[in-house]
């Protein structure tokens, strides 16, 4: 017995292609189109009444390209399309008026363009249009994606016996004239916390961010389950969050004091954008600027007496970060929430700025040591003793020299009032205000499970671990090495399906070749490239193959063309689809077929006509897997002469043409309403020259298209994409005729056709064309972005 035929599976012919879709704000290249909006001017008092104009303006940039690039300089034009009346009582002299204005950009970049004009203007009587130059001013493209340009309030200074200016500013907001497409990935927003660790009704932390939508209503902040569910904007407090021109996000958060111990996430949303990061409550969580009561005992200058006190000190700690490293310089800022006492004998009082506060702040943990910190002599005025006087807060620095947690608490201060001081020194151990923590967490190594364990040559392994790295996980490398982790070898896996989820979960199934070697081994992963790679290794001992026991048997093995062959196969796996084809010498395949399901057994009878003289065995495999087949020796009778034989040609389709690409769609620009991407698929031939009577169907399948856009994985479902066929018979000789598909949806159905031959003695076959128009249904409101999918063409 042979082995089977390689070519088994070329009985089905498939291509494969990415489609590429892009849903986005744009259009072909930058295009000026003209906006009107109403302005109201002040002239100067000499120049006329206020008026409402209501302008035309055209915004145009140059160089115009279909798509430019970060880092781009464009030179933005306004060019005037209405003048309107100088409403002076005089004539404006030529070449006198030099307009100023303001370009606003929104979408993927914010920010405004100063534009200007020189002075170049006709003499113009009263009450006639008074023409200004087109202005001109610089933009330098700093995202990718859609930038839109509108025009925005002007100016007109005149220089005639002295400067005079007039404002026209708008009323509304005008509309885009122009907008430009920015190339690059668009970067998706992202969103960090000061502090991953806080205590219930502590000082507030920082949210920062960047790639925010600019000029949008304020983002809203809420705090979510673990899960990211339950999200509630009750339950988080938030002061001063917004967005600023270059999409940077700012403001501080602090979660209420009935906040119950456990995990959360802070999400911030803004429009269609939102992002969510892990927040820890924990009573115990590292201080960060906690108000510490603590008692201290003063001497007065003036007499030498004693008092107690007890302030009340919060030290907050700039930059705020989540970590620090050695060498940061940090500033430690000392504020009162519960300020000392007048310092002066009894029934003394204080006049209004004459107190100068000191003070030490003292480090440990990591690192100990003092900071000195110092206030400036401002007071307001203060009873006499014991009132409290309203000094200054104190601020200071150090220097970060060791990795570790460094606590901050306050220590003793004392209060300058014009040349005496009085010390207040530290009864006790006053608490912690503030945590800074030094030195990146050494994060988890990944982790690797192989299962099952053992597993045998040619099987599949899942393998599943945790803490890989989600960035550059596209890069995949699955290995077999020897047990000392020696002589590593990726060949040693036929195919692997792995993949990270955002939580850092790998997951997947790994194919083992048949060849792989055998014994006790390590099966190593590694995830991305560089320095933010992560690779683990797994015990995995790899057995011999499991022997073949499938088994076919013919009756009869031997017989002339025409000979209809019983085929029986024993040890197939139950219930699976079995294709079964006769193979030359060469183990080719001859096109002889036919297609049944074994039985709950693992057995099956199925029968084969045997047409082609080049047969030389007749194989069955498990779908076209030709390491799950067998096959048997059969000998055509009749004569080994060939001459004159006519040998069948081959069953398969190829593109046509000079583009890359199967597929073609139209980008859309989203508007608010459903629309439809037009576009084509590019034609394919099919050629049938087996000289049998079998016909065939060209299919198609289509998945989901999915986007990583904005941190967020956006989809168009594959169903929503509709074609609408259209086939041919290019070679008139071809004896059959063709079938188009029915338009519809993609997914699963018929693209062309070709009917069996059903006439005794004709052939079919015959050269044909498939191409079809399509259309991907959009709804109203995607994320903007390149969709990809895989469509896939099969023909049986």
């Amino acid at each position: 017995m042979r082995k089977p035929a390689k070519g088994l599976a070329a009985v089905v012919g498939t291509a494969v292609a990415a489609v590429g879709v892009v849903v986005t704000v744009g259009s072909p290249a930058a295009h000026a189109e003209t906006v009107t909006y109403n302005v109201h001017c002040t002239p100067p008092s000499v120049g006329g009444s206020p008026f409402d104009f209501a302008a035309q303006v055209d915004l145009s940039v140059s160089p115009s390209k279909p798509a430019y690039a970060v880092g781009d300089q464009v030179t933005v034009t306004w060019s005037w399309k209405a003048a309107a009346d100088n409403p002076s009582g005089v004539t404006v002299n030529a070449d006198s008026v030099q307009p100023f204005g303001t370009v606003d950009v929104s979408g993927a970049q914010g920010g405004t363009v100063a534009v200007s004009g020189p002075k170049k203007n006709a003499s113009t009587p009263s009450g006639r249009p008074l023409w200004l130059s087109d202005m001109t001013g610089t933009l330098t493209i700093a995202k990718p994606g859609a930038l839109h340009l509108s025009p925005g309030s002007y100016k007109n200074v005149a220089s005639m016996l002295g400067t005079w200016e007039t404002p026209c500013n708008a009323t509304g907001t005008p509309g885009v004239s122009t907008t430009l497409q920015v190339d690059g990935s668009v970067q998706p927003a992202t969103l960090g916390v000061t502090r991953t660790e806080v205590r219930p009704g502590s000082a507030p932390f920082q949210l920062v961010g960047a790639n925010w939508p600019a000029g949008g209503a304020a983002p809203t902040v809420e705090l979510c389950a673990a899960d990211g569910t339950a999200c509630a904007a009750s339950r988080i407090t938030a002061a001063g969050v917004g967005v600023d021109a270059g999409g940077n996000l700012a403001g501080r958060a602090s979660v209420p004091p009935t906040t119950s111990e456990g995990d959360y996430k802070v999400r911030v949303s803004s429009g269609t954008t939102a992002v969510a990061v892990p927040l820890k409550v924990r009573n115990n969580a590292p201080a960060w600027a906690e108000p510490v009561a603590y008692d201290v005992s003063c001497k007065q200058a003036t007499n030498g007496n004693v008092f107690p006190w007890k302030p009340r000190v919060a030290l907050e700690l700039t930059p705020e970060k989540p970590y620090y490293s050695v060498g940061d310089v940090v500033n430690v800022t000392w504020r009162w929430k519960d300020y000392p006492r007048n310092p002066q004998m009894p029934g003394v009082i204080l006049l209004k700025d004459t107190v100068t506060p000191s003070g030490v702040v003292k480090l440990s943990g990591a690192q100990t040591g003092n900071v000195t910190v110092n206030g400036p002599k401002k007071n307001p005025s203060a009873g006499a003793p014991p009132a409290v006087v309203q000094v200054s807060d104190m601020t200071g620095t150090f220097t970060v020299t060791a990795n570790g947690a460094i606590d901050v608490s306050p220590g003793d201060y004392a209060l300058k009032l014009i040349a005496q001081t009085t010390p207040c020194t530290v009864s006790g151990t006053p608490g912690v205000s503030s945590t800074a923590q030094v030195g990146l967490p050494v994060p988890p190594a990944p982790t690797l499970a192989a299962a099952p364990n053992p597993v045998k040559a040619g099987e599949t392994v899942a393998l599943s671990g945790v803490n890989w790295p989600a960035v550059g996980a596209e890069t995949v490398a699955v290995q077999l090495c020897a047990a000392d982790g020696g002589a590593c070898d990726g060949t040693a896996f036929s195919a692997n399906t792995l993949s990270v989820g955002p939580d850092g979960a790998l997951g997947g199934n790994a194919t083992l070749a048949p060849t792989a070697p055998q014994g006790a081994r390590l099966v190593k992963v590694t995830i991305g490239s560089g320095p933010g790679a992560g690779t683990a290794t797994a015990l995995l001992t790899v057995e011999p193959p499991a022997p073949n026991l499938r088994k076919v048997e013919l009756t009869p093995d031997h017989g002339p063309l025409g000979t209809v062959v019983t085929v029986r196969g024993t040890g197939y796996t139950p219930n699976t689809a079995i294709s079964i084809a006769g193979v030359d010498k060469d183990l080719q395949p001859t096109f002889d077929l036919a297609f049944l399901d074994s039985g709950p057994d693992g057995t099956f009878v199925g029968q084969l006509t045997v047409t082609k003289a080049q047969t030389d065995q007749i194989a069955a495999a498990e779908g076209v897997d030709q390491n799950k087949a067998a096959a048997a020796k059969f000998t055509v009778e009749g004569g080994g002469n060939t001459d004159g034989e006519v040998l069948p040609g081959h069953l398969g389709f190829k593109r046509t043409g000079t583009s890359d690409k199967l597929v073609e769609l139209s980008p859309v620009t989203i508007d608010g309403r459903p629309q439809t991407m037009n576009g084509a698929l590019n034609q394919v031939v099919v050629q049938d020259f087996r000289g049998g009577t079998l016909g065939w169907e060209l299919t198609g399948r289509i998945g989901d298209f999915v986007s990583d856009t904005q941190g967020t994985t956006g989809t168009l479902p594959g169903a929503a994409l509709y074609w609408t066929p259209n086939c041919a018979v290019v070679n008139p000789d071809s004896p059959s005729p063709v079938l188009t598909g029915v338009p519809g949806a993609v997914d699963g159905s018929r693209l062309c056709g070709m009917p069996a031959q059903t006439t005794p003695g004709l052939p079919s076959g015959g050269d044909f064309s498939a191409n079809a128009g399509l259309a991907l249904h959009v709804p109203a409101f995607p994320l903007a972005g390149t969709y990809t999918a895989t469509l896939t063409l099969t023909l049986i």
